[in-house]
C-alpha cells in the first residue's frame, strides 16, 4: 500500500512540474515573441498570459501542500533555462520560493477567514472560477512584491505601480485560460 502511495505523489509531482514547465516554456516560446511584435518592449515587464500562474493556482487547489515543492523547482529550473539564466541562483531560488508559495499562502489566508475552497474544504460547494480568479489575483500581489523585493527593484514608485499591475493582468488572464482549459476538458472528456 505504501509503494502506491508513494507512486501516487510521485505521479503528481511529475504532473505538476510537467504542467508548469510546459507553460513557461509556452510563454516563453509562443506568448512573449507575439506580445513583443505587437507591443513595445520598452514597456512590458511581464507576460500578459501569464499561464503558469493558472498552473499554480489549479496544482494548489487539488493537491494542497503537495503542490509547493515541484511549482518552486520548476520555476527554478525554467528560470535558469528559459527565463533568466544571467541572474544569480539564490535571486532565481528566492523568487521561485515567492512563487511556490504565493497561491497556498492565499488559499490560508481565506481559511483564516473561515473560506476552505480547497476540493475538500467545507466550502467546495462556492467553489468555482470567480472565487478562484479572485484568490488568483490576490495571489499574484503577493507574487508580485516578492519578486520585487528578491530581484530588488530599484524603478520609481510609479514603475513598480506599473510592473505590479502588469504581472497582476498577466497572472490574473493565465488563471482564467487555464480555467477555461479544464472546464473544456472536462466538459469534453466527463470524467469529474
Amino acid at each position: 500500500m505504501r509503494s502506491i502511495i508513494q507512486f501516487t505523489r510521485f505521479s503528481e509531482f511529475a504532473v505538476i512540474f510537467a504542467a508548469f514547465m510546459t507553460a513557461y516554456a509556452l510563454v516563453a516560446v509562443v506568448v512573449e515573441p507575439v506580445q513583443h511584435r505587437f507591443l513595445s518592449t520598452s514597456t512590458m515587464a511581464g507576460s500578459l498570459l501569464y499561464i503558469p500562474h493558472g498552473i499554480r493556482v489549479l496544482a494548489v487547489w487539488l493537491c494542497g501542500v503537495r503542490a509547493i515543492l515541484p511549482l518552486i523547482l520548476a520555476e527554478l529550473l525554467g528560470g535558469i533555462f528559459l527565463w533568466q539564466p544571467d541572474v544569480s541562483f539564490s535571486v532565481l531560488l528566492g523568487s521561485s520560493m515567492v512563487g511556490g508559495l504565493c497561491v497556498y499562502l492565499t488559499f490560508e489566508l481565506f481559511r483564516l477567514v473561515d473560506i476552505e475552497l480547497r476540493p475538500d474544504g467545507k466550502h467546495s460547494a462556492l467553489t468555482n472560477w470567480k472565487l478562484l480568479i479572485l484568490l488568483a489575483s490576490i495571489a499574484s500581489v503577493f507574487n508580485s512584491i516578492g519578486k520585487q523585493i528578491f530581484f530588488e527593484s530599484l524603478a520609481p514608485l510609479t514603475d513598480e505601480l506599473l510592473i505590479l499591475a502588469m504581472f497582476w493582468v498577466g497572472d490574473t488572464a493565465g488563471t482564467f485560460a487555464c480555467l477555461l482549459l479544464l472546464i473544456g476538458i472536462r466538459r469534453r472528456f466527463r470524467f469529474w
